[in-house]
């Protein structure tokens, strides 16, 4: 049996220090540090292996305990805070952080108005001399996809240990946005694209890694495994929880609660997607 994990999103898109255009949180408020503890503790005596997430969740340091308690090793950032202030390695560091993983969206990053590539850069470069290891998180749109091979040199250039590429989807913010998703062609050629990369550098030199949120690629076993709704755990084994105790399928299906956090636990009231597992993010979010 799959183990049982949760994402705890503590706080919403207006408690960020930036206003991206393609932010993909739909929900509203925040879970303040101690009560995000408190959830922390009764997930995993129920059994959950709980990941704490959120807009920019160093807006607040108070929340690095909870991570600590999840066994959390790793942080989602847009690198503004330590760029702003370097204390803030040592508490990460202090609280078990090993691996930061910052947004970078190479080709768009300006369009987005996301932190300027400059910034993630220097905090990069300020990571890796304290011993952290760094991952550049990217959005993939029509517009960027073609860049891979300038992504990845960027992305050992600075340092980094390597990039992991995230489909950008039509959700919360990105609803304004004429932008879209990739087609099916262009899906396949930016799976061509990453496979010229991996077999320039070595995964030991370069990590590249692809979202689960693209989908399987045609012909291998996780396309036969959509066709018959066992690709994806979310909305079984998998959920994430707003501020709020609206329960969702996971972090990039957040338009439409599939249940919610009661006293008594998770309880889930309506199945994910209609049941059409297999092309929620192709149907719902291109």
């Amino acid at each position: 049996m799959a183990k049982k994990r949760v994402v705890v999103m503590v706080n919403d898109k207006d408690s960020c220090n930036i206003s991206c255009a393609h932010c993909f949180l739909p929900f509203t408020g925040k879970r303040s540090p101690r009560e995000t503890l408190q959830l922390v503790d009764r997930l995993r005596n129920d059994g959950y292996d709980v990941t704490i997430a959120g807009s920019e969740t160093l807006m607040d340091p108070g929340y690095l305990a909870a991570y600590e308690r999840a066994g959390q090793r790793y942080l989602l950032t847009n690198g503004l805070r330590l760029k702003q202030d370097p204390g803030l390695f040592d508490a990460l560091q202090r609280y078990g952080i090993t691996e930061l993983r910052m947004s970078l969206h190479f080709g768009i990053q300006e369009a987005l108005h996301s932190v300027p590539q400059r910034i993630v850069g220097d905090v990069c470069r300020d990571a890796k001399p304290r011993g952290f290891r760094v991952l550049i998180s990217t959005t993939i749109t029509p517009e960027n996809y073609r860049l891979v091979p300038e992504m990845a040199g960027y992305t050992r250039e600075i340092g980094a240990d390597g990039i992991k590429f995230i489909k950008y989807v039509k959700s919360g913010s990105a609803h304004t946005e004429s932008r879209r998703a990739l087609s099916d062609e262009e899906r396949r050629e930016f799976f061509e694209l990453v496979d010229q990369a991996r077999s320039r550098y070595g995964k030991d030199e370069l990590e590249l890694l692809i979202h689960g949120n693209f989908g399987p690629r045609r012909g291998t076993r996780g396309e036969r495994l959509a066709q018959c709704n066992e690709y994806c755990p979310a909305g079984r084994s998998f959920f994430a929880i707003d501020p709020q105790n609206n329960v969702y399928g996971c972090p990039f299906l957040m338009e439409q609660p599939i249940g919610k956090l009661t006293e008594g636990g998770i309880e889930v009231t309506h199945n994910l997607h209609g049941g059409k597992r297999g092309s929620c993010l192709t149907d719902f979010l291109s």
